[in-house]
C-alpha cells in the first residue's frame, strides 16, 4: 500500500570536464575527454507513486536518493575528409549510486497492493547502486567509383556496451550489440542508400524480471532529392523523399522495453517526406 510521507529534498550537483584534441597526419583528428558528471535525482525517481501504463508498472519513488556521479574517459580518433570517413569512439564509465528502475518481480493492483500474483503491473522501485559502464562505436563512409555527378560507396556501423553493477550482475534493459552496413549514391541533389543492421541477441540481462531478446535484421531504404533556392518566398531549402523501414517485416523486440514480450516494434513501412527550409 502506498502512503505519503512529507519530504524536502536539496541537491548541489558539480561537474567538471577536460578534453584534448590532436591532429594528425592523413586528416586524422584523435581526442581525449575526462569527465566528472553529477546530476540529482529526478522527481519521478523521488516521488513516483502509482501506475505507468506506458511500461505496465506500478513506479514507487526513493526520497532516499542520494546524486549520481560519473567519472569517464572518452577517446576518439575520426577522419573527416577524403574518400574513406570514419568516426570511432570507445569508453569507459563508472557510476557511484547509479539510479535505475528496478523491476521486483512483485505485481501490484491499481491502488498499490503489491506481491505475488497481486495485479498486472510490475513493482519498480527507483533504486541506487555502483556501476561500470563501457563500450565503442564505429561508423565509416567509403566512396568507392563516380557515378554520374556524383559517387556511390559503401558504409557501414558498429555498436556495443556493456553495464555491469560492482558485484557483476548485469544492468538491466541495455541495448545489444549491433553491426550494419550498406550501399550510397550521393550527389550536390540526390541521396539514395539501402542499409541493413543486425541486432545480435541480448543475453546480459538482470537477475530478476528480465527475459532474453533474440535478435533481428532490420532492412531501411531511402532517397530523396534537396535542391536550393533563393527567391521573393524566402525559402532557402526543399527536399522531398521516399523511406521505407523494416522492409523485411521482421519481428523485432526493443531489448530496453518494459513492454518487449508484449508488443512486437513497427513492422514494414514507407513513407513520402518533405522538408522546406526558411
Amino acid at each position: 500500500m502506498i502512503v505519503s510521507t512529507p519530504a524536502s529534498m536539496s541537491y548541489t550537483p558539480k561537474s567538471a570536464s577536460i578534453g584534448l584534441i590532436q591532429n594528425f597526419a592523413w586528416d586524422l583528428v584523435g581526442s581525449l575527454t575526462f569527465q566528472h558528471v553529477e546530476r540529482a535525482p529526478k522527481p519521478a525517481e523521488l516521488f513516483s507513486g502509482g501506475g505507468h501504463d506506458a511500461t505496465v508498472t506500478f513506479d514507487k519513488g526513493n526520497p532516499n536518493l542520494k546524486i549520481e556521479a560519473a567519472d569517464s574517459v572518452e577517446a576518439g580518433l575520426r577522419r573527416a575528409t577524403g574518400p574513406f570517413r570514419f568516426e570511432a569512439t570507445v569508453y569507459y564509465t563508472r557510476f557511484k549510486g547509479f539510479i535505475f528502475r528496478d523491476i521486483t518481480g512483485n505485481t501490484c493492483d491499481d491502488s498499490g497492493n503489491c506481491g505475488p500474483g497481486v495485479g498486472d503491473l510490475h513493482e519498480a522501485l527507483y533504486s541506487q547502486r555502483d556501476a561500470i559502464f563501457r563500450g565503442g562505436e564505429f561508423q565509416s563512409q567509403l566512396d568507392v567509383a563516380r557515378a554520374g555527378r556524383g559517387w556511390w560507396g559503401i558504409e557501414n556501423q558498429f555498436d556495443v556496451v556493456r553495464a555491469t553493477f560492482t558485484d557483476g550482475t548485469n544492468v538491466p534493459r541495455i541495448p545489444p550489440v549491433r553491426v550494419g552496413g550498406g550501399l550510397f549514391y550521393r550527389d550536390s541533389n540526390w541521396l539514395a542508400r539501402v542499409n541493413l543492421l543486425h541486432a545480435f541477441g541480448q543475453n546480459h540481462i538482470a537477475p530478476v524480471a528480465e527475459t532474453t531478446t533474440g535478435g533481428y535484421n532490420l532492412l531501411n531504404a531511402e532517397i530523396s532529392y534537396r535542391t536550393s533556392r533563393k527567391d521573393f518566398t524566402g525559402i532557402k531549402e526543399t527536399e522531398v523523399g521516399l523511406a521505407g523501414t523494416n522492409l523485411l517485416n521482421a519481428d523485432i523486440r526493443n531489448a530496453v522495453s518494459y513492454t518487449k514480450d508484449e508488443v512486437l516494434m513497427p513492422g514494414a513501412s514507407v513513407k513520402l517526406f518533405a522538408r522546406i527550409k526558411y
